[in-house]
């Protein structure tokens, strides 16, 4: 039988001749099968075509394996254990006791959010595992198409933003609904309890900008509509720089409320309703449909989710 020919090869048949091996006996393996001798008698035979041997030799002390099949014995339970381990894949993921890495894409700031209650988590629930969080850069057609591919190869298991588009191959699921405050410094000059348009309006903006384009952002395009426009005095494409940048200036923030509520805790920030209305947008976790039932894929998307509730405290 040629090494790579195994279409023709039924794995009932060497499940019997683990049993057979095992018990050195037709009716205990029989028994152990749950079939008949006589079905066991006639899987021995075809066993016997199959490999050219006698597999088991009956003497007075009973049935002796051959040599081929003292050989075959410890192969063939390894083998059928690794064929049920795949069969039951479910079963096969056991975070207390994996060890495995995971590489997740997000911004500096969603990271950071999640980052602490995903520690903990894996802690108590893995500690084998490792997460590797690597920076999302601004998204693009082209770069949207790069992680669409790294997210099919496997080479990185979930990309975590906002701007994550429905695209052929990939799932997403909502991880927590955000929208836009205010933010400026304790003490600022010019700004109470309330902001009113006109203020809004009139004290210089720091923006988080999100692609290379200085075209006018939802803000902008709100103002425009009231006949107003504001001065952007300084633009940053790090979430995590700017709150610093409005505690120790006079500028103004727009922002995602998650990352004012988290800066609020350790600077000196006050949050404000914005004073035009501006949409309500959602976070998302994306990955591909060939991980989709994977069963340590689906533990870490479970994670994920549990850590950004906890974050947001919804």
């Amino acid at each position: 039988m040629s090494a790579t020919d195994l279409s023709g090869i039924n794995v009932n048949l060497l499940v019997a001749l683990d049993l057979l091996l095992a018990e050195r006996s037709v009716s205990r393996a029989a028994a152990r099968a749950g079939v008949t001798p006589s079905a066991m008698s006639h899987s021995l035979r075809a066993l016997r075509g199959l490999f050219d041997d006698p597999l088991l030799i009956r003497t007075h002390g009973g049935m002796t394996p051959s040599p081929l099949a003292q050989t075959l014995s410890g192969p063939l339970r390894k083998a059928l254990r690794d064929l049920a381990d795949v069969v039951n894949l479910e079963q096969a993921f056991e975070p207390a006791v994996a060890r495995r890495p995971f590489i997740v894409c997000a911004p500096d700031f969603i990271g950071t959010l999640l980052g602490e209650q995903l520690a903990p988590l894996l802690a108590e629930e893995a500690p084998g595992v490792e997460l590797e969080v690597r920076p999302l850069e601004r998204m693009g057609e082209s770069l949207l198409l790069r992680y669409a591919a790294q997210l099919e190869e496997g080479s990185v298991d979930l990309v975590i933003g906002a701007l994550l588009p429905e695209m052929p191959g990939l799932l997403r699921e909502r991880l927590y609904e955000e929208r836009f405050v205010c933010v400026v410094r304790d003490g600022h000059p010019d700004v109470t309890d309330t902001l009113s348009l006109e203020q809004y309006a009139a004290i210089p903006h720091l923006v988080i900008t999100i692609t290379d384009e200085r075209s006018p952002t939802l803000v902008d395009a709100a103002l425009t509509q009231r006949g107003l426009k504001r001065t952007i005095r300084v633009r940053t494409r790090y979430f995590m720089m700017a709150p610093h940048i409005t505690a120790t200036s006079d500028l103004l923030l727009t922002c995602p409320l998650q990352l004012a509520r988290y800066f609020a805790r350790v600077l000196p920030l006050r949050l404000l309703e914005p004073p035009v209305e501006l949409p309500r947008y959602h976070e998302y976790q994306a990955w591909h449909r060939r991980f989709d039932a994977d069963p340590a894929h689906r533990w870490l998307r479970e994670v994920v989710g549990t850590a950004a509730q906890r974050a947001v405290g919804q």
